[in-house]
């Protein structure tokens, strides 16, 4: 291995990631009124986005008051008086259509070998593809009350539970590995152990209330968790001179892309392709929205489609679309097992020097959405990048 990648590595494999608060977005990274982060790579012109991350934002600024209904959202957005940036260039990662605003209530995950390390996430809907979630990117006053009960309501509902002690999420993920979970599209198990720590903490009180009956409904609200602390562990390489390992990854709808240390305010892309899979009917691949979505992040770690050999739900789910050398992937251009997770012995570090070498490129499992922001969420499906970005990053690399 390169020397600039095994300090990445280093670094990396050092994280302790724990959830240690829920904070507001404006309190955590500082984030103005009118500007809103989005997932991918930034836009240019930075409101060129797909519907679905528009409509989001017209329902985040009527959720923050900076407009008074949806059509004059609208106006503001296409106005230019909105501003729009890359989640993952602030150490904020967001999925599908959702976008951050000032007020959203974000958890944060923080290193605990490294006090000033911290990345954050906004609270997952869950639901159903057809449910007002933030992810989907439906424009509707459903999605606005949707919103203040997620951030209001659940939000500080679960707000007590890190500051009472900080909880450290590879354990979690460790054991949800050898039990089926995947670390991105199943997430049965994980969020077993959530629900069970949360209500741990908060106690029996809090099994009788709404924010417990939601969360115990879906899954998905772990997947957030995850994508804050993916993102926590693959940014502490994401100024490491010369390495190629991966510290940014995702897709805006128009463009995929992804980081490295050598490059760390660079971002190197592709097209978004809509992801190949099973969709929901009667809809089709030429209804749905390019790849999108950070959650591409815990991809980048290593796992989701190349951690498909823990999963059974997901090879089936996926054996249409999975290219046959899906399990060739981790060995190949994963760089280490992750020494703090040593039931699973999970591989974790993408590397584009690995990526150039085996002309592979890494294959992710994501979720496929209506590209017209109308129908919400259609499925998931396989995504798989063109080499080139790697191929560009790779010839300005020592």
């Amino acid at each position: 291995m390169n020397k600039a990648d095994q300090l990445a590595m280093k670094k990396i494999l050092s994280v302790v990631p724990a959830w240690t608060r829920v904070v507001s977005a404006k309190e955590a990274i500082g984030l103005a009124d009118c500007s809103l982060l989005h997932c991918g790579p930034p836009a240019k012109p930075m409101n060129d986005l797909v519907t679905p991350i528009l409509n989001s934002a017209a329902v985040a600024c009527v959720f923050e008051g900076w407009a008074p209904n949806l059509d004059e959202a609208d106006k503001m957005i296409s106005a230019g008086e909105i501003e729009f940036l890359a989640a993952q260039d602030y150490n904020v990662v967001t999925p599908m259509a959702a976008v951050v605003s000032s007020s959203m209530k974000l958890t944060e995950f923080s290193d605990l070998n490294n006090a000033g390390h911290q990345s954050w996430a906004p609270l997952n809907g869950g639901g159903t593809g057809a449910d007002p979630v933030p992810r989907y990117g439906y424009k509707s006053q459903a999605a606005i009350e949707f919103l203040k009960f997620l951030n209001q309501e659940v939000g500080d509902a679960i707000a007590d539970v890190p500051s009472l002690s900080p909880v450290q999420w590879l354990p979690i993920i460790d054991e949800a590995l050898i039990k089926g979970d995947d670390g991105h599209l199943r997430h049965l198990e994980a969020h077993k152990l959530l629900l069970s720590t949360i209500v741990e903490c908060l106690g029996e009180e809090f099994s009788r209330t709404d924010t417990y009956e939601f969360i115990k409904q879906w899954p998905f609200f772990h997947l957030n968790f995850w994508m804050a602390a993916s993102k926590l562990i693959l940014s502490a390489a994401a100024d490491v001179n010369n390495s190629a390992i991966i510290s940014a990854f995702g897709g805006n709808g128009n463009l995929f892309g992804f980081k490295i240390g050598a490059f760390k305010d660079r971002w190197f892309t592709c097209p978004a392709t809509p992801p190949l899979g099973k969709i929901r009917k009667p809809h089709t691949l030429e209804t749905c929205v390019g790849a999108f979505g950070d959650s591409a992040i815990a991809e980048g770690l290593g796992l989701g489609a190349m951690a498909q050999m823990f999963c059974p739900d997901m090879q089936e789910l996926h054996k249409e679309y999975t290219p046959a050398d899906i399990f060739e992937l981790p060995g190949k251009l994963l760089m280490s097992e992750h020494p703090k997770m040593p039931k699973s012995k999970a591989r974790v570090g993408l590397s584009v020097r690995a990526i150039i070498d085996n002309d592979l490129t890494p294959i992710l499992e994501l979720g496929i959405a209506d590209k017209y922001g109308v129908n919400g969420g259609l499925g998931a499906g396989i995504f798989r990048p063109t080499i080139e970005p790697f191929l560009e990053a790779g010839r300005l690399l020592d």
